[in-house]
């Protein structure tokens, strides 16, 4: 029986509120349940106001086994914004737009760097996903083909070093494991076309929804999140004519990383979503799972924001 919780990003009233809510109780000094564990789905940092303390909750649960975590894109981050390659080159670039979406984990360990770095490393010892009891956890999207070159690759499905520097070079199959696990799958719009996502940031290309089957579909069809700023024009055949959706004859996935908004429901029969924007005045959102193979809207919970 689990709990599988959504993105946190430093909101850690929000956690703890959710937990207790759960039945979770932290008279040992860590948060843990009488007959449950929790599994969070990554993206622990960033954008909110207890970063320190989120960090502190998860890793006191995963070190005494009342909780299971997965890496993040913005703990791969994190990684990579501090690491150098053999020339001295940070992996992540220190660039304006880098520095910005980072600023408010700097902000709240500038006086404490040496703790940044001891949950730096700590980032590294996460899986990038989790198969465990019939079940699959993954930050963004699954991808078999990718899972199985990440299980001959790193057999403990955690980050090595050689595999991290080649994750940071386009082109290699380390970035493409990177970009579609932790980030989702995208595909690249019309030559000169852009739109403006939530964050006021240019995209030339669109993230899908992996999960579906494709036919006659728009740019804006596919996206994972509906808005009126992705083009509404047919995507061309050689861009999704190789597209395998998720079989609903798989194990039940659940993701992050999307942003979702309203009242919390799955995605399709054993696809769920438990990312509901708690860091933009959404939920944080958690699905009890006792072993079904048909997910159930009435298996969410969630909290409102606290601050």
């Amino acid at each position: 029986m689990y709990d599988i919780i959504g993105d946190i990003h430093g909101f850690a009233h929000s956690l703890k509120t959710l937990l207790e809510k759960m039945g979770y109780d932290n008279n040992s000094g860590y948060y843990k349940h009488a007959t449950r564990k929790a599994i969070f789905t990554g993206d622990f940092i960033d954008r909110g106001p207890q970063i320190k303390e989120t960090l502190e909750i998860v890793k006191q649960m995963v070190d005494n086994q009342s909780a299971y975590a997965v890496m993040g894109n913005h703990e791969y981050n994190a990684i990579c914004y501090h690491l150098k390659d053999k020339n001295g080159n940070f992996l992540r670039e220190h660039s304006e737009k880098n520095k910005r979406q980072y600023r408010h984990t700097l902000k709240e360990f500038e006086n404490d760097r040496q703790l940044l770095n001891f949950y730096v490393n700590w980032f590294k010892t996460l899986p990038l996903f989790l198969e465990i009891d019939n079940i699959r956890i993954i930050h963004a999207s699954w991808d078999n083909e990718l899972i199985s070159f990440i299980k001959s690759s790193l057999p403990s499905h955690r980050l090595g070093w050689n595999f991290l520097i080649n994750s940071t070079i386009e082109g290699t199959k380390e970035f493409e494991a990177i970009e579609i696990l932790l980030k989702g799958k995208e595909i690249k719009l019309p030559k000169n076309v852009i739109y403006i996502d939530n964050d006021d940031i240019r995209r030339k290309s669109v993230r899908i929804q992996w999960w579906k089957k494709f036919h006659n579909e728009t740019y804006r069809s596919i996206a994972v999140n509906y808005s009126t700023t992705v083009p509404n024009v047919l995507v061309e055949d050689e861009k999704i004519s190789t597209h395998i959706p998720y079989s609903n004859e798989d194990p039940p996935v659940f993701i992050g990383h999307y942003w979702r908004h309203g009242e919390p429901e799955i995605i399709t029969q054993n696809v769920c979503c438990v990312d509901f924007s708690i860091a933009k005045k959404g939920k944080l959102a958690a699905y009890r799972w006792d072993g079904e193979k048909i997910l159930d809207n009435s298996k969410f919970v969630y909290v409102k924001g606290v601050i």
